[in-house]
């Protein structure tokens, strides 16, 4: 499997907290792979929806202390990934370790409990501590979850032991077709989430991760686009917060908007027999509404069928949409998106599409 590699230095900073010897087991990730093997046997990064997947991350340890008794402890290991996957459910998480008699043995870890607090997590959990002190990396959207494991073995670490440890992590990608960057972070129990960054590293995959074939359109959870919806799935009677964000793109050239000050919101919504129904022309109740707050963003939240004028015995398939100017020459599109995120588009006329869940 094709690894990225990592290069890290130790921290100079003593840890921020009081100890009675002085303990330096310093944790480091080597590399990670994310890659699967597809039917012909490549390497890829995506993976169907409902499917089996498999990551690793290896990294080692090297363990310096005062104390002749060494280090006790048990290995933590978190990963970052949409909520989707259920992971915390569905997923088995192995190690390998230097430490054990037989090196190639696969030994378990199990999820840390909420009750089981970070010894310098100030009361919060362990996901507490990694959702404030992490967020969710470089992705741009927030519906993804830090899950925490410990090996169910406490070692003990001697002075001057430098082990190597592999994780395995065996789990589903989930219903929805999307795209992701993963997180992978290590500390250990007898730290609990300290300062600094001797005990505990974290690294994001500079590789965008897919779902493929599944539910729904595909969740850009890797790249900022003009558009962005809120909640990410929407039912017929859901409200939903509609947004346009100018910097993605300040050049006038590529973004006809970016100097607007007033912007509407403008499109159709189709139904599952056909019928169309188009917004209200530019005005008072289709203009966003300014968000200097967000990073300049525009945002109008709706309710569809109201805004469209839908009949209530008839269901929504999907809405085409796009952002106007207040007379309606300048626009941005799909098509504008794609030029802009990817250097060229199909055509010019592109909408960007919501498509609605059933009941």
């Amino acid at each position: 499997m094709m690894k990225k590699r990592f290069n890290y230095h130790l921290a100079a900073a003593a840890l921020a907290c009081a100890v009675a010897l002085v303990v330096f087991s310093c944790v480091f990730i080597d590399s990670y792979s994310i890659a699967q093997i597809d039917e012909n046997g490549n390497e890829v990064y995506y993976a169907k929806a409902n499917s089996e997947v498999t990551f690793s991350m290896q990294g080692h340890i090297e363990c310096r202390t005062t104390d002749t008794e060494g280090v006790t402890t048990k290995f933590v290991f978190a990963m970052l990934v949409p909520r989707d996957w259920e992971m915390a459910k569905n997923a088995v998480v192995t190690y390998k370790c230097d430490l054990a008699d037989d090196r190639n043995q696969e030994m378990s870890m199990s999820v840390i409990p909420d009750t089981q607090l970070p010894k310098w997590g100030e009361g919060r959990t362990w996901v507490q501590c990694l959702a404030s002190t992490y967020g969710v990396g470089p992705n741009v959207l927030d519906d993804m979850e830090w899950v925490v494991y410990q090996t169910d073995i406490t070692w003990n670490i001697r002075n001057n032991q430098d082990p190597t440890y592999r994780i395995i992590v065996r789990t589903k990608t989930g219903r929805r077709n999307l795209k992701c960057k993963l997180g992978f972070f290590v500390n250990h129990t007898d730290d609990g989430f300290s300062g600094g960054t001797d005990h505990k590293k974290v690294v994001f995959a500079s590789e965008c991760f897919e779902v493929v074939g599944g539910k729904g359109m595909t969740i850009d959870f890797c790249n900022r686009h003009f558009n962005r919806v809120s909640p990410l799935t929407v039912l017929q009677d859901d409200y939903v917060t509609i947004s346009y964000q100018p910097d993605i793109e300040p050049s006038v050239d590529s973004n006809p908007l970016a100097n607007a000050t007033e912007v509407y919101l403008q499109g159709r919504a189709v139904t599952t027999e056909g019928k169309v129904y188009n917004a209200p022309p530019i005005g008072g109740q289709t203009r966003m509404k300014l968000q200097e707050s967000l990073g300049r963003m525009f945002n109008l939240t709706i309710w569809p069928a109201g805004f469209f004028g839908v009949p209530s015995d008839e269901q929504i398939e999907y809405v085409d949409y796009y952002f106007s100017d207040a007379d309606g020459t300048a626009i941005v599109n799909q098509s504008v998106d794609d030029r802009v995120q990817l250097g060229s588009a199909d055509s010019d006329n592109e909408p960007f599409v919501l498509k609605f869940e059933c009941e």
